[in-house]
């Protein structure tokens, strides 16, 4: 039998993030995660900003400091997020997925607890649905504002194009007060399942206020722009895609993604879902007089997006996500970006993101 509060728990995850449904897999997922009084409190946390534990306990009728112990200790667990204000830890409610499936893999822990947790999100994430629900789900993706976005790698873009601010990973580097770097959650989770790959590991990165969570609760360690600009140049050498939080005014991450890890670009390479899901504004074109069909692009474009059929390289622009990959890969430089006709301006704030998201789940 459904228990109630955990439904609640998980219609509220539906409302955020990338939505939940309720399945027996989800319900074993968040009984391994959030306690029965723990839950309790969830359901009545504020997913929107942080509050004091003081207006959660005043809501709940219950003892602010009992209140306050509890959700310190589930910040620890990375089920909720907090900060700092005026000396005072305020709390939220996070995401399931990304959010809360993050924080449980970015220690890069080996413990039967996280093995554990693996194995339920695993289950979770492959409950089987019918080809009619799949379809259905993929429609509404196309046409829900996503968590997530692409950035091209920088090197790609030139200043003769139309740069939009928020497509240049350096200046949100740049801008931020801390940063910190921790284990690839996603890689992590599948070499808890002994399905790992061959990208590196300490590559996902944590921006201004998540990162002072991160630095705070031991998810990560902090490090310098330079360092993180480092990060960067790695990433793209190693053909990874960089992805962020899906807001302009400032990004909680920058993630350096694989499509045989993460979940998110799994979901628009393997069920080939709408590209502008998860894309930039930008999009691969190839220069036939320069190309030589050695292939270079066709193996390190994760998005299967490119073959060279004809001897010269030919971009499938259904799936092309512009990352840039292959055209900081091109040693003949006979692939470049360029701007898409259908340009996507994401929401200014996180609050706006989470609103957006809630209005296209009604």
């Amino acid at each position: 039998m459904a228990d109630d509060l955990y439904d609640r728990l998980s219609d509220i995850f539906n409302m955020i993030g990338f939505g939940s449904r309720r399945s027996p897999e989800l319900e074993a997922l968040l009984k391994a995660l959030f306690t029965r009084e723990e839950a309790e409190l969830a359901v009545n946390l504020s997913p929107m900003a942080p509050e004091p534990p003081g207006k959660l306990a005043e809501r709940i009728g219950k003892d602010p400091d009992a209140v306050a112990r509890m959700l310190d200790a589930m910040a620890d667990k990375g089920v909720i997020y907090s900060s700092k204000r005026n000396g005072e830890n305020w709390y939220k409610l996070i995401q399931l997925v990304p959010g809360i499936f993050e924080l449980q893999f970015m220690k890069g822990e080996y413990t039967d607890h996280a093995k554990k947790i693996a194995r339920l999100f695993d289950a979770y994430a492959h409950a089987r649905v019918s080809p009619v629900q799949e379809e259905a789900k993929l429609v509404a993706a196309a046409e829900t504002v996503h968590f997530a976005r692409v950035i091209p790698i920088e090197q790609t873009i030139t200043p003769q194009m139309n740069i939009f601010p928020f497509e240049v990973a350096s200046q949100y580097i740049k801008d931020a007060d801390v940063i910190t770097v921790s284990t690839c959650y996603c890689r992590h989770e599948k070499r808890l399942l002994d399905r790992g790959c061959k990208y590196p590991d300490d590559v996902c990165l944590q921006l201004g206020p998540f990162a002072e969570f991160v630095k705070e609760r031991g998810f990560g360690r902090e490090i310098t722009q330079e360092e993180a600009l480092k990060i960067m140049k790695k990433s793209a050498d190693a053909g990874l895609i960089h992805t962020s939080s899906n807001t302009q005014e400032r990004i909680d991450f920058i993630c350096n993604c694989c499509t045989c890890c993460c979940g998110i670009l799994q979901g628009v390479s393997f069920h080939h879902a709408p590209v502008r899901t998860v894309s930039s504004n930008y999009e691969a074109v190839v220069d036939a007089d320069a190309c030589t069909g050695c292939g270079v692009c066709v193996d390190v474009c994760q998005m299967n997006a490119i073959s060279v059929d004809t001897g010269i390289a030919e971009i499938n622009l259904n799936r092309c996500i512009g990352c840039g990959v292959c055209v900081y890969h091109c040693a003949q430089e006979a692939v470049l970006l360029k701007e898409r006709s259908d340009f996507v301006e994401p929401p200014k704030s996180f609050r706006e993101l989470i609103q957006k998201q809630a209005q296209g789940k009604k």
